[in-house]
């Protein structure tokens, strides 16, 4: 992540349990947490934070955003559900001059938020993050992240490649932080 604040929640906690990056014990995120204690430790914390004061964990998020000029959301974890969509929206769309990024496998809930007018603010790069075998509908065309597995399959056939660090393409006009909607970008399996 380089120097991009962040938040994340747990693996799998708020992930697709569908989703094969967990089904097939792919997740890096669930490895890291496993190995680094202090890792799983601050995910959990952050999560128990959530569900048990919201309102102290949204002005957190957003008291690091106020003083930030790039943020990701879920290094670990996804958008747990409508509600947390919105408040990264509406978060975004008071804090224009923060890029923000957010991969999620929870298309259903990003097309639904769609279908009923929302709208994403231009500084917030909400990407559909596309795995093999798993099924996802874009009909709005939002930017998609697509794996490069060790086998060389991948998902697309067009796409930048990841460089691999957000901070460094943040500060370019490559990867996440400017992908337009139909754009894709291509991750190694990691």
């Amino acid at each position: 992540m380089g120097n991009v604040s962040s938040v994340s929640l747990p693996a799998g906690i708020t992930c697709d349990m569908n989703a094969p990056c967990w089904k097939l014990k792919k997740c890096y995120a669930d490895r890291m947490e496993r190995y680094r204690r202090n890792v799983r430790e601050a995910y959990m914390t952050n999560y128990q934070l959530l569900r048990n004061e919201p309102n102290t964990y949204w002005r957190e998020v957003e008291a690091t955003i106020m003083v930030s000029r790039f943020f990701r959301f879920h290094v670990s974890g996804d958008i747990p559900d409508r509600d947390y969509l919105e408040h990264i929206v509406d978060i975004a769309d008071r804090n224009s001059h923060c890029q923000i990024l957010c991969f999620t496998k929870k298309y259903s809930l990003v097309n639904e938020f769609l279908d009923d007018g929302g709208i994403i603010p231009d500084n917030l790069h909400l990407i559909l993050s596309i795995w093999r075998d798993f099924p996802f509908d874009n009909p709005y065309k939002l930017p998609e992240a697509h794996v490069r597995y060790k086998d060389g399959c991948c998902t697309t056939t067009n796409g930048k490649q990841c460089g691999g660090n957000c901070s460094n393409c943040a500060i370019t006009d490559e990867g996440c932080w400017t992908l337009k909607r139909g754009e894709s970008i291509v991750f190694d399996e990691h």
